[in-house]
């Protein structure tokens, strides 16, 4: 969901959604868009997982998980529901998979970010590099942003964030597939990539706990309708 500049009216809707801890932590961003940006971000995810179980958005509470990584609660107790949030600068995004205990991240990043490609060997395994290099110079920024969204939307999805070594796998983008070990192609994660109109670029990965195929639907959300 694009966030530009919601109207006063369109935040305080959002916010209406939000618990009183939620609450207090938007009101300790210093900035409006960033206070914003986290409001809708949490927003949309109450809505998403209200619409994926039937329940009014605002009954969510959320755990912590080892790695701080959060999960739904509902009445206190573990929803049948996994997801994954994401935010950039204008635009929010969540993952939400209806089975309970299902590892699920969601990245989003602009495409037009700018990068530092001599960092590419510092964050990508010699497979991700050679496929980085053969593209053509101005598509490579793109190439870059492609691979760090499904990487951290594995690492997001694990839970173990910025604490993995992020040459322990690597990705395949044309299908997309990941690779782990042995570097044969793990058939129990799924992944898919968006590049999203008005230059985002998007990616989510799920691995159920029953190992099957986890189909992806996406939607892109007017913030008017939120």
């Amino acid at each position: 969901m694009r966030v530009g500049a919601p109207t006063e009216q369109e935040v305080g809707r959002w916010a209406g959604l939000l618990d009183t801890d939620e609450t207090a932590r938007a009101q300790r961003f210093v900035f409006p868009r960033h206070r914003n940006q986290y409001v809708a971000a949490h927003a949309l995810t109450r809505k998403a997982l209200g619409h994926a179980m039937g329940v009014d958005p605002a009954a969510w509470r959320w755990a912590a998980g080892e790695h701080g990584k959060p999960s739904a609660l509902l009445s206190g107790a573990p929803a049948a529901v996994s997801f994954n949030l994401s935010h950039a600068e204008g635009v929010v995004g969540v993952a939400v998979l209806a089975h309970a205990g299902a590892d699920v991240g969601f990245d989003i990043e602009p495409l037009d970010r700018v990068v530092d490609l001599a960092v590419a060997d510092r964050y990508f395994r010699a497979e991700e590099t050679a496929w980085l290099a053969g593209l053509p110079a101005g598509e490579r920024p793109r190439g870059f942003m492609r691979l760090w969204t499904l990487k951290e939307a594995f690492i997001k999805a694990t839970g173990e964030g910025l604490s993995r070594d992020l040459s322990s796998f690597w990705f395949e983008t044309a299908p997309v597939r990941l690779h782990l070990g042995d570097g044969s192609p793990e058939s129990a994660w799924h992944f898919e990539q968006r590049v999203l109109a008005g230059g985002f670029v998007a990616a989510a990965g799920a691995r159920t706990l029953s190992g099957g195929t986890v189909p992806q639907v996406w939607t892109e959300i007017d913030p008017a309708a939120l």
